[in-house]
């Protein structure tokens, strides 16, 4: 079931996040940070040719100073950790007999350090994290970190303290001068900020792009154009404009995607639970819809699944118009053993129907379920004849039964019944041999009424109720 549209979504899906890293490579390369935006063709003939090599020029320039910058930085690190380790501050201890190092002394050197540091910047503009002096770095680290390192350990000279301090300044160096793959000052990107997982936003021309794709594919699997627009629009508020990181693109995709589905869905309430709700029996359930969609194997089939449920059903042969549907409906009846009221061929269908209601309130029937003949939303007066049907049987609900693989037709013949007597749901049948599932989407949209089942075989058991989580998965979303 939905097979199709679920391999299809998910190569759009995947795609889709493809094309707008696509995208922004190509703005990447075509507008580099810090450069002007590409020309157009008009600009390009009006370009005096002598300016494209100046631009060139100083893009060498700029990369040469950038170089610069790193040579000297990494020349700063190779001086740091060529430099002896000066001593130890020490002092004797009378009461342990022993020299230790002097922490008095070294809290006295870090502050000199520091205040040194800090007239050198009121001198000279601060170079990044990556260029500073080691002095700088190693001033900048806690005190607590330092008094730490020098602490005493047992049997340890100051000449064995004075190495431990020496190792830790070459690691502080060392961690704070790793030279990142682009400069901190430099500008990052769109593309880079996919790559380092920073947020990006999605533009409205990238959306377009990587919607027009879905549109496609939606339109191709029986969802109307309608619904087609509403999914634009709830997705592009969605998308356009959200911050999302590189690594979730896909998923960011699907899961908006799935939210609008969400939205656009119905979650029908359970027939079984209005049932029982309804204190004066019998519970009236009227079925609309076109010759062929299988309205009569619909009933026989909630029949059977109210029967299981431990409701009394009496059937209302009100189709009268269709050679053979009596006899069709009443061999289900039959089989199924429920009750069936039914007049000649020709009858007032509104008359089967009710003397079915005053049948059921005799023997106190839980349910009616009136069957009527197949009408073309074309055809007017066919469609006029259901109102009187409404009118003089009053039903507690009103289901459209449609075909699941009928795409747009189904979702025309819907909207036609649906202004005309205002359904408050639907069945689709086939369900098992749809392979597109826009259908489903479209009628649940058009009407603005959930769909309550899903006809899923042949057999009496083949009904389920529809369940819009279940039916959002097995699109793979």
């Amino acid at each position: 079931m939905f097979g199709k549209l679920k391999e299809k979504l998910k190569g759009w899906i995947k795609g889709s996040s493809e094309k707008v890293e696509e995208t922004a490579e190509k703005k990447e390369i075509t507008e580099p940070e810090g450069s002007a935006k590409p020309l157009t063709s008009e600009s390009k003939d009006s370009e005096p040719a002598t300016k494209k090599p100046k631009k060139e020029k100083k893009k060498k320039v700029e990369k040469t100073k950038e170089e610069k910058q790193i040579e000297k930085a990494e020349k700063l690190i190779e001086k740091a950790k060529a430099e002896p380790s000066q001593p130890v501050p020490t002092k004797f201890d009378e009461f342990q007999k022993k020299t230790e190092p002097d922490l008095e002394e070294i809290k006295k050197e870090a502050e000199t350090i520091k205040k040194e540091v800090k007239q050198a910047k009121k001198q000279e503009k601060e170079l990044p994290d990556s260029k500073k002096d080691p002095a700088e770095i190693l001033s900048e680290q806690p005190i607590e970190k330092i008094i730490k390192t020098i602490e005493e350990r047992e049997n340890e000279s100051a000449t064995e303290v004075s190495e431990r301090i020496k190792d830790v300044k070459e690691e502080i160096i060392a961690e704070e001068t790793e030279i990142p793959e682009k400069l901190p000052d430099e500008k990052k990107s769109f593309l880079s900020k996919f790559k380092t997982s920073f947020a990006y936003k999605i533009t409205e021309e990238e959306f377009n792009e990587i919607f027009d794709d879905l549109e496609m594919l939606l339109l191709e699997s029986n969802v109307a154009l309608d619904v087609v627009d509403d999914i634009r629009k709830k997705l592009s508020e969605k998308l356009i404009g959200k911050q999302i990181k590189r690594n979730n693109l896909e998923a960011e995709i699907q899961n908006e995607l799935k939210q609008t589905l969400n939205e656009i869905l119905i979650e029908p309430d359970n027939p079984l639970d209005a049932i029982k709700l309804k204190k004066e029996k019998p519970f009236t359930i009227l079925f609309f819809g076109i010759n062929g969609t299988g309205k009569t194997t619909s009933i026989s089939k909630l029949t059977h699944f109210l029967k299981k449920a431990g409701f009394s059903v009496a059937l209302a042969a009100g189709d009268t118009f269709r050679a053979a549907s009596i006899e069709q409906l009443t061999q289900h009846a039959n089989k199924l053993d429920v009750p069936i009221i039914k007049h000649d061929y020709n009858a007032d269908p509104s008359a089967v129907g009710y003397d079915a209601i005053q049948y059921a309130k005799k023997h106190q029937i839980d349910v009616v379920l009136i069957d009527t003949a197949g009408r073309m939303h074309t055809k007017q007066n066919l469609l006029a004849e259901m109102e009187k049907i409404v009118r003089v049987t009053k039903p507690d609900l009103k289901i459209f039964v449609a075909e699941s693989i009928a795409g747009n037709d189904a979702t025309e013949q819907a909207k036609a019944f649906h202004e005309l007597i205002e359904i408050d749901g639907s069945i689709l049948t086939k369900a098992d041999i749809d392979e597109k599932g826009g259908t489903i989407i479209s009628v649940s949209h058009t009407t603005n009424k959930p769909i309550f089942y899903l006809g899923t075989g042949q057999n009496y058991e083949d009904i389920e109720l529809f369940n819009k989580q279940r039916f959002i998965e097995n699109l793979g979303l």
